[in-house]
């Protein structure tokens, strides 16, 4: 499986997430701390929760309670550990449905013909939010978590979304105050990082090169609504060995299913990418 989720990263910018105002709600925005504390299906314990969302094991007791009783997080047999609840799958299954609908279709359709992990995000708050995904079928594939999240500047999903977005929308996710390096080919330098979104704009796709994860490749395209903006973006991932030996055959199946999703949701100028 990817590594998509970095412990390091979110916990780096897991400050940057907390909107500090006076409509904020401290035990909301607590509560939400403590579900982000864990990395996928993971048990943690009292004390390694606290740790991680940096409060007392009373407060922090007090507030996995309570989201126990509406079924967000579930307490082991045993008592001592905890894990994310089914509350939180459910939830899960009603963000962008219609998005969600009207790109499965399209998703089977490349999963049958290449047998590698489709993946379907958008970007929210400056990462990459996976949405859905069909896994491969494949002994050696990769895949990341429906919910989980990546950075933007690391991944094809998210390149191919940002180099579409306005100038204005784009310029301050490119001076971030810190692009994290995932692998020695992740891009942090500001500079070749908009030269690449203007690549990606020119060809109409994006490529991860292991810049996620060693040994893993990505071909990313964006989805556009009627304005032009990008509200979604298809990947198709696997090892490098496979991905990137059919990168042209890819990136032109892909690109063409996101013009097609793209026209459906309303979008009738997107000329043909560069391929």
């Amino acid at each position: 499986m990817f590594g998509y989720m970095k412990r390091d990263f979110i916990l780096q910018n897991k400050a940057s997430r907390v909107a500090h105002d006076r409509y904020t709600v401290e035990a909301v925005v607590r509560a939400l701390d403590l579900l982000e504390a864990f990395q996928g299906g993971e048990e943690l314990t009292l004390t390694e929760i606290a740790e991680r969302v940096g409060l007392n094991k009373s407060r922090v007791f007090r507030l996995l309670h309570s989201l126990a009783v509406r079924g967000y997080v579930e307490r082991s047999a045993d008592g001592i550990r905890y894990t994310l609840g089914v509350k939180l799958i459910e939830r899960a299954a009603c963000v962008r449905r219609d998005l969600r609908q009207l790109a499965l279709p399209f998703m089977q359709r490349l999963h049958a013909q290449f047998n590698e992990t489709v993946n379907l995000a958008i970007l929210d708050r400056g990462e990459v939010l996976y949405i859905e995904m069909l896994e491969s079928s494949h002994p050696f594939r990769m895949a990341a978590a429906v919910g989980s999240r990546s950075p933007w500047h690391s991944t094809a999903l998210g390149k191919a979304m940002v180099a579409y977005l306005p100038e204005e929308e784009r310029r301050p996710l490119l001076q971030a105050e810190r692009l994290v390096r995932l692998t020695e080919r992740t891009l942090t330098d500001r500079e070749r990082l908009a030269r690449e979104l203007e690549r990606v704009r020119r060809q109409g796709y994006a490529v991860d090169e292991g810049e996620t994860e060693r040994g893993a490749a990505c071909i990313g395209a964006p989805i556009l609504n009627r304005e032009g903006r990008p509200v979604a973006a298809l990947s198709l991932s696997g090892p490098v060995e496979r991905i990137l030996v059919k990168r042209q055959e890819i990136a032109v199946a892909l690109v063409a299913t996101c013009q097609e999703l793209s026209r459906r949701m309303g979008f009738h100028e997107h000329s043909a990418a560069s391929i």
